[in-house]
């Protein structure tokens, strides 16, 4: 079965709000299988919501529409999709007494405006909100399956876990499975990652390759699918030991985990501490490690835009170096990391700017200093930066010592 995602609200096209709905569907239906083969956003117009209903279900059999169904008198959804199906909109007397429970809980009396949340095209099965006030409903039209559900992605997810996916799984019924891997690989340029996995990564095979860029780390995602979880994980298996053979060292996680997650189980795994000193990027490697869990085990202290040093050093490699030796001395950690001054050159037309800064880990005593140079936005310059040191943090905690 193919699907796709209808992510309706004015808020998602005018740029306000991102669509992490269609994200997290797509991921989920993955798993079933369903594969999904658009993704389509519109506003609050009913002909514009018509018109996506017309293009999604004349190329797919699933499809999870999100958004729209609020008490407020934009939210049309219901009445759009009641309209082009030629159905009436009826009244769910016990999604009704739900939402009036809900209300009551609080103390409160429903409004009258949220009496529409319980309003279903007549002929649909009720998808009752655990989570919210708005029910959501499934609707079965020529063979294609409408699930229809709020945009509030933390009542979209239960839904999907208590319905969506049971029903889907139960409407796919051919006992096949999914096994998903999800690979980091860090520090290989995505063009020459492509180069070494090409073959890999063709389109209708079985595993699935796919790969997402992000900073430094790409991300590299094994579907598997097959009659059972045993020749599914196989087939993942298989395909993870051969990106092992072609891209070794640079696969830094076969878990999902990112840089400020691994160095934070390296620190533990060594029961080092750590403290940073930052001028270039203005707290963002302090605010990375800081928002692993467990954090406060082993990161110290933090200091931004630190004030000049008190020895005068002549080259900013030997700033950096005092920078992390006195993150680490001032804080009694094992480890100080220190960031030396982000320096942008202007772009010339028709290039984007170029930036180079100095960053060194103090480990015990003994520092490694190393300089690095990046391209791209102002912006996205500080950002690359803060990933590139933890990269260097993270090599200089595998060396054996």
């Amino acid at each position: 079965m193919n699907g796709a995602v209808l992510a309706i609200g004015d808020e998602l096209i005018c740029g306000y709000q991102l669509d992490t709905n269609s994200q997290e569907v797509s991921q989920q239906l993955a798993l079933v299988p369903v594969d999904v083969v658009l993704h389509v956003s519109v506003g609050d117009d009913p002909a514009h919501i018509q018109a996506a209903l017309r293009m999604a279900l004349g190329m797919v059999d699933v499809l999870v529409v999100t958004g729209g169904l609020g008490p407020t008198e934009d939210d049309l959804t219901r009445q759009v999709i009641a309209a082009h199906f030629g159905r009436e909109l009826i009244e769910d007397p016990e999604a009704l007494e739900r939402i009036r429970e809900r209300f009551a809980r609080r103390g409160r009396t429903m409004p009258d405006g949220n009496r529409m949340q319980a309003w279903v095209p007549a002929g649909s099965q009720i998808i009752q909100n655990n989570r919210g006030t708005a029910a959501g409903f499934y609707l079965t039209v020529e063979g294609k399956h409408i699930f229809v559900t709020p945009g509030v992605p933390y009542e979209l997810t239960g839904m999907m876990e208590d319905f969506i996916l049971p029903k889907l799984r139960e409407l796919v019924g051919n006992g096949r499975t999914v096994a998903r891997r999800l690979l980091n690989v860090y520090g290989m340029p995505e063009s020459e990652i492509n180069e070494r996995i090409r073959d890999m990564m063709a389109r209708g095979r079985n595993p699935l390759l796919g790969s997402l860029p992000h900073l430094g780390t790409i991300t590299l995602e094994v579907v598997a699918s097959a009659p059972t979880r045993e020749e599914a994980e196989a087939l993942a298996a298989a395909d993870v030991e051969a990106l092992r053979a072609r891209l070794g060292a640079h696969i830094i996680s076969e878990n999902g985990q990112e840089l400020p997650e691994i160095v934070a189980e390296l620190l533990s795994e060594r029961a080092l501490t750590i403290a940073t000193a930052e001028w270039g990027t203005g707290g963002l490697v302090a605010g990375r490690l800081t928002r692993v869990a467990g954090a406060g085990r082993w990161y110290r202290h933090g200091a931004v835009d630190v004030p000049a040093l008190e020895r005068p050093v002549e080259t900013e490699e030997e700033a950096v170096r005092a920078l992390a030796a006195l993150a680490r001395a001032s804080t009694g950690a094992d480890i100080g990391v220190g960031v030396g001054h982000l320096l942008v050159e202007d772009a010339q037309p028709g290039r984007r700017p170029w930036g180079s800064f100095w960053a060194a880990v103090d480990v015990q005593g003994q520092a490694v200093a190393q300089r690095f140079s990046l391209s791209g936005e102002r912006s996205f310059l500080r950002e690359w930066a803060a990933d590139a040191v933890l990269g260097a943090l993270r090599a200089c905690l595998l060396e054996p010592r």
